[in-house]
């Protein structure tokens, strides 16, 4: 499979790369592909599913509170808006592909609201199935080869390791903090105080600091960070500039987008823009 516009030449490491690639065939899914070896993710969050596989090397990232490995073979099935990391476990790092969905996508396709009980799943013979059919989906030449093998693939995965959300995965004290999650979405673009938050939720400062660590496994300030970079990534997938997303997304300037970004994504909003076909001038030009 290859790589164009990757963002090799961005790493220290030779061998490093990061792809994005966007499709035309099927909304709400992003293809991405990448080899890591010195770069280590800080937490940060996808708005939609995060389903990939290990191809080669060993994978170690913190999901929910626990550090897990992942080797080559495993699955990796990460749900909506949980914050998460990664980084190599070994010197030789780790190659993988994954597909980000959004949720509505994902719901239309499963009929539920789907959810993944385990983040990391060895399973050789499902994570070969996913890399075969990944690198079909990334040069499928229309809609008609690229939903097909999606919906297969997807299927197979969610049919194994897939379940139905309900109510069941809303722990109370986690359904008590969506106010503070919703205050945090409509002001993203504005200065965020510990006050106002722990307001939110009824709670004293360090007591919310606490609570909200505990539920979600990254720091308030962590998660705000995450947010604005997954705020600022959907506006630039829409043509935005660097300098205006780092504004709605209420970063200081385009250089602190830069870092928190390429922290986050593994590229820069200007090379994440090049592999997707969103550049402004791009667009201009059209």
């Amino acid at each position: 499979m290859a790589h164009p516009q990757s963002s090799a030449a961005m790493f220290d490491h030779p061998s490093e790369f990061v792809t994005f690639k966007a499709t035309p065939h099927l909304p709400g899914v992003e293809l991405y592909s990448a080899r890591l070896v010195d770069h280590a993710f800080a937490p940060h969050v996808h708005d939609g599913y995060s389903l990939g596989a290990i191809e080669a090397g060993v994978e170690r990232f913190r999901y929910q509170g626990s550090e897990h490995l992942a080797p080559a073979g495993t699955l990796v099935l990460l749900n909506p808006d949980e914050p998460h990391t990664g980084q190599a476990e070994v010197d030789a790092g780790w190659t993988y592909q994954m597909l980000y969905i959004e949720p509505g996508t994902m719901r239309t396709l499963t009929g539920s609201e789907t959810f993944f009980r385990d983040a990391a799943v060895h399973d050789p013979k499902l994570a070969a199935a996913f890399r075969h059919v990944f690198r079909q989906m990334w040069a499928a030449p229309d809609d008609l080869a690229f939903v097909s093998g999606f919906t297969q693939l997807v299927d197979a995965v969610a049919a194994r390791y897939g379940s139905d959300a309900g109510e069941a995965c809303r722990t109370p004290r986690r359904a008590a903090l969506q106010r503070v999650l919703d205050c945090i979405e409509a002001h993203l673009d504005e200065a965020l105080s510990v006050e106002t938050l722990a307001a939110e939720a009824g709670l004293s400062v360090f007591h919310f600091v606490r609570t909200f660590a505990a539920t979600f496994h990254v720091t308030p300030h962590q998660y705000v960070q995450a947010r604005r970079a997954t705020r600022a990534k959907q506006l630039l997938a829409r043509h935005a500039t660097p300098s205006d997303a780092a504004a709605a997304a209420g970063l200081t300037d385009q250089s602190h987008l830069n870092r928190w970004f390429k922290r986050a994504y593994g590229v820069t909003p200007a090379q994440y823009q090049q592999q997707i076909g969103t550049r402004p001038q791009a667009a201009a030009r059209r």
